[in-house]
């Protein structure tokens, strides 16, 4: 009998189905009140269109941090005394199911200088990862199956049999079932930061990768 070690390998692909996004209110101003006055009143009415937003239906989740204080000294010129800078910062992250609903928050917040809005991560919807994953993995299965007859023929081998199956290490460069964002947002905004922002989502893509041995 010989052994055939081999490395099955799939990739199912499926359009983003969701988008998350963080925007962080910050302001600096030389006193804390002043600071913390103008983060939350931009916080507030970020969290208060994320709430609106979500009984829509446009968002599956979201949460608001509260707002903090921090300060530093700041350098202004030689021989100047540093200035005391207090700076204020909060911060809402929403995952969107509507991605035109997302590009017109993200248009709207713009237009406040308090705002500055993170980029955007897309991911699939729980079912529909689960579901690629299985697909995947079966697909990586019978990937072996092909590799392992190849080499079995080559050899002058018989049908080769499966004796094991094992996912590569954590530490592998492609985990099994792991989603790769393999997608590009195009952020389009107005100079006047009030317009929506055109968003474009590609496709996310899952893959699975096995060791399976077998003997022939």
């Amino acid at each position: 009998m010989v052994e055939i070690l081999v490395r099955g390998e799939a990739a199912l692909r499926a359009p983003a189905e969701r988008a998350t996004v963080t925007v962080h209110s910050r302001w600096q101003a030389d006193a804390p009140d002043a600071a913390m006055s103008a983060v939350a009143a931009a916080h507030a009415g970020a969290a208060e269109r994320a709430r609106e937003l979500a009984a829509a239906g446009a968002i599956e989740s979201w949460h608001a941090d509260r707002a903090w204080v921090s300060h530093h000294r700041e350098w202004v010129g030689e021989g100047l005394p540093q200035r005391l800078v207090f700076t204020a910062s909060a911060a809402v992250t929403a995952t969107f199911v509507d991605v035109d609903a997302l590009g017109a928050w993200i248009g709207e917040l713009g237009s406040a200088p308090e705002h500055e809005v993170g980029g955007v991560t897309w991911s699939l919807a729980e079912e529909t990862e689960r579901r690629l994953a299985s697909q995947s993995r079966a697909l990586a299965v019978e990937d072996a199956r092909a590799r392992a007859a190849d080499y079995a023929r080559a050899a002058g081998l018989g049908d080769p049999a499966i004796t094991s199956i094992r996912e590569p290490d954590p530490a592998a460069p492609r985990p099994l079932g792991r989603a790769r964002a393999g997608v590009e947002a195009a952020m389009l905004a107005s100079a006047d930061g009030g317009s929506p922002v055109a968003l474009t989502a590609g496709e996310i893509e899952v893959e699975a990768v096995v060791e399976v041995a077998f003997r022939a």
